[in-house]
């Protein structure tokens, strides 16, 4: 939990209309007490890496951690894909004995036949369907891998989200700091009746306004912190750091085209996902055309006083006969099904090249914008300088405010430059499949 503090002293009771604008002023800022709440993270929070936080995410997301059981489920198939049909058992047993007239008699004038049936897959068709299972479990893994991959990509947004945000809130808590400190001043000065009232109580709106758009921003970094936690899959309190300054010296140095880039795409996990989709797809139709043949059992048979002659043993060959069903709708659809897997693989892999394309281009034109508004004057303005101007009275509280906004408005504008920039290197990388700019 912040700390919080009265930013100023209470009021005494009022004696005027006057008196009491300003009471009601004070009392709104005192229960809104922003001025000490620091930025510093609870004493419980622990500080991850980038890399430590990947780790955790690895091993704590729920969708991770369902994609793993999806894999364990397709090797489960496979391993059932793998095993043959039981054989089949009938047992025949005399109930009356015509000659003996004798129920269910067991001596040798009693009757019993039994036969077992083994059901044999011909034309491939047992390989086939271990050949699509195949590329199931392995569709199933590129799955996991691509979640895993993607989700990395959403938890270094979060990150970024975060260490920017906490920088906004950051902006506003100097300027916050530096009123307080003037309006110190401006207090023990109108004590000494050095200063007019009015003067006070335009600070203390400005501060107000201040105070509310921080507030904000603490609102967004909030909701940033609570998609980390739902990311990491856990309820603690966790700030992780990022090296910035490693991450745009990667940038500078980065030599990639968008035709190497676009090249390295091709084993994005996703991309290869679809493929063994397809060729899933084609083992399937294979499998439908080995299915249209006839289907054989190999049968034995023993007789213990059969009609031909005592202990009677005979083998025997049982097959259907693809008159009207020759599985002709199962393949059609299977060959259907194999055209939209193809169709579906060249759609991904031009949405992955235009993607990569987009996502070049805009990074540059983002570098070439944050060297430019870095370049601006209101960059390096420190607020403690115009705060000794204004304690020296050698600015107007119009002229402070103005120059307060505009300072504040281009830092604002810097950092989203720079969250900007940040976001588009991890678009790159997810669409690549790789990560050409490492975020750490």
């Amino acid at each position: 939990m912040y700390d919080c503090e009265a930013a100023v002293p209470l009021p005494l009771p009022p004696q005027n209309e006057s008196t009491m604008l300003n009471c009601l002023l004070l009392l709104i800022m005192a229960s809104l007490c922003p001025n000490d709440i620091l930025l510093s993270l609870e004493a419980d929070t622990t500080w991850l890496t980038v890399r430590e936080a990947e780790q955790m995410l690895e091993e704590r997301n729920p969708q991770l951690q369902m994609s793993t059981l999806d894999v364990e489920m397709a090797a489960s198939t496979l391993r059932q894909e793998r095993l043959w049909e039981n054989p089949e058992a009938d047992l025949l047993y005399n109930v009356n004995n015509p000659v003996t007239g004798h129920y269910f008699e067991a001596g040798p004038e009693g009757e019993i036949d039994i036969a077992v049936e083994q059901p044999i897959p011909i034309g491939g068709q047992r390989r086939q369907r271990i050949n699509r299972q195949k590329a199931m479990v392995s569709v199933a893994e590129n799955e996991r891998d691509w979640n895993t991959y993607r989700l990395k990509m959403e938890l270094h947004r979060t990150i970024a989200d975060i260490c920017f945000l906490r920088e906004k809130v950051e902006t506003f808590d100097s300027e916050i700091h530096s009123v307080d400190r003037i309006l110190t001043a401006y207090r023990k000065q109108e004590k000494e009746g050095n200063l007019s009232k009015i003067e006070i109580v335009r600070m203390e709106a400005f501060k107000l306004q201040l105070v509310s758009g921080q507030n904000e921003w603490r609102t967004l970094l909030e909701r940033r912190e609570n998609d980390l936690r739902l990311l990491l899959g856990t309820s603690g309190n966790w700030a992780i750091r990022m090296d910035e300054t490693a991450i745009f010296n990667d940038m500078n140095s980065l030599q990639w085209s968008t035709a190497d880039l676009t090249a390295k795409t091709e084993t994005r996990p996703d991309l290869v996902a679809i493929g063994f989709e397809a060729q899933s797809a084609e083992r399937d139709l294979k499998l439908q055309r080995a299915n249209r043949l006839p289907r054989v059992s190999v049968k034995a048979e023993y007789d213990k006083n059969g009609n031909i002659g005592h202990n009677f043993w005979g083998v025997g060959l049982k097959t259907t006969i693809p008159v009207f069903d020759r599985n002709q709708g199962n393949i059609r659809s299977a060959s259907l099904m194999m055209t939209q897997k193809h169709i579906e693989e060249q759609a991904l892999k031009h949405e992955i090249v235009s993607e990569v394309a987009l996502c070049r281009n805009r990074l540059q034109r983002q570098w070439m914008l944050l060297n430019d508004a870095r370049q601006t004057t209101a960059a390096d303005f420190s607020p403690e300088a115009i705060e000794r101007r204004m304690l020296d009275h050698d600015l107007s509280m119009l002229d402070f405010i103005s120059i307060y906004d505009a300072y504040r408005e281009t830092r604002l504008i810097l950092i989203d430059e720079r969250n900007s920039l940040i976001q588009t290197i991890i678009d790159l990388n997810e669409a690549v499949g790789e990560e050409i700019i490492k975020i750490r």
